[in-house]
């Protein structure tokens, strides 16, 4: 082989490689059918949504865990703070908040909560805390979903565990106060 077929070689493979990881590290971006797409054809801003069987046309992500249960909010803090409110029945119950990418920003389980009933008041960058009960979180972005799980490890308690998923709230705050710059 001479000298030009190795470097052709090599600067073939050296773009085919450029081209995969741009278009793997791209995907996510193009995608027309994600999470936070396939949500808001089925739930209002700042209304919690309890899912109560999963079929094809409900699923967020793939491979959901057929013994959990899931409520969900989409929030939208642009107007105003949104305070998210639910019991906890058990100790593995928790809550994940993610911005309108799909990052995960926040997450806390039924133990790290230590509390029956929880409070979270989300925020923006210009809000201000006006409940003391609730507990602060500052969101990355002004939209993004609320997930809480809620395992149902007896068939016996679903009932129970849907009707204290169906008792969360998910609302915005009328009186919100902001700071002006």
């Amino acid at each position: 082989m001479n000298i030009n077929t190795l470097t052709w070689a090599a600067a073939t493979l050296l773009l085919s490689l450029i081209v995969h990881i741009s278009m793997v590290l791209a995907i996510p971006y193009l995608s027309e059918n994600d999470a936070w797409r396939r949500m808001l054809n089925f739930t209002q801003a700042n209304e919690m949504l309890v899912i109560k069987d999963l079929k094809e046309g409900n699923q967020l992500w793939a491979f959901h865990a057929p013994d959990i249960k899931y409520a969900i909010c989409r929030y939208d803090i642009t107007r105003a703070p949104v305070l998210v409110n639910f019991k906890i029945l058990r100790g593995y119950w928790s809550v994940a908040i993610y911005d309108d990418e799909g990052r995960n920003f926040y997450a806390a389980d039924g133990f790290d909560l230590l509390r029956p009933e929880m409070s979270l008041m989300l925020l923006g960058s210009d809000d201000v805390k006006k409940n003391e009960n609730a507990l602060p979180i500052m969101v990355p972005t002004d939209q993004g979903i609320v997930v809480i799980r809620a395992p149902l490890d007896n068939q016996v308690l679903k009932s129970q565990v849907f009707d204290t998923l169906n008792q969360a709230k998910c609302e915005q705050l009328k009186a919100a106060q902001r700071i002006k710059h």
